[in-house]
């Protein structure tokens, strides 16, 4: 599921090769929409969840993305809490994930026991938090940008190789 309505979708979706994966729906629709307007083609979108339990984690949706011929770039959208994005870069610096990630990150400015968003955003122990994601993204090799607004640059200077 993915926030606003299909017949907008189908207005603005543009074929291509880039995997949009995010932890809100909402966030999932605007970034597809972001890509698509600055000529960027996606092959799918999916919405994984922002809550504790999830049907299919952001590290599967990811492995499906390396999978998938079509794709050539994943784009991705993470949020503080639970460890999907840091499980994401594990999975790059093992080799796993070879295609090229670009993230943004949502919720530098929370504090520390503040729920942000979805119920399952709450940063508590030592995983979690936008810093530790950002960190752990950029080491095993992703772009990650402090900006929403900068991911649809960000991809299409990856896709420019």
């Amino acid at each position: 599921m993915i926030g606003g309505r299909a017949e907008s979708a189908r207005s603005w979706f543009k074929p291509g090769t880039v995997g949009v994966a995010s932890r809100s729906g909402g966030m999932t629709s605007s970034t597809g929409y972001y890509l698509c307007r600055a000529g960027i083609g996606l092959t799918s979108l999916v919405h994984v969840g922002g809550d504790g339990i999830v049907g299919l984690p952001l590290p599967a949706v990811v492995r499906r993305f390396q999978d998938d011929p079509a794709t050539t770039c994943i784009a991705l959208f993470g949020e503080i809490g639970g460890s999907q994005e840091e499980r994401v870069a594990e999975m790059m610096g093992s080799g796993e994930v070879t295609k090229p990630v670009v993230a943004f990150i949502g919720g530098r400015a929370a504090t520390k026991g503040v729920r942000f968003s979805h119920a399952g955003a709450i940063v508590e122990g030592g995983r979690g938090t936008h810093e530790g994601k950002v960190a752990a993204l950029r080491e095993a090799g992703a772009t990650v940008v402090e900006a929403f607004d900068a991911l649809p640059a960000a991809v299409a200077k990856v896709l420019e190789g």
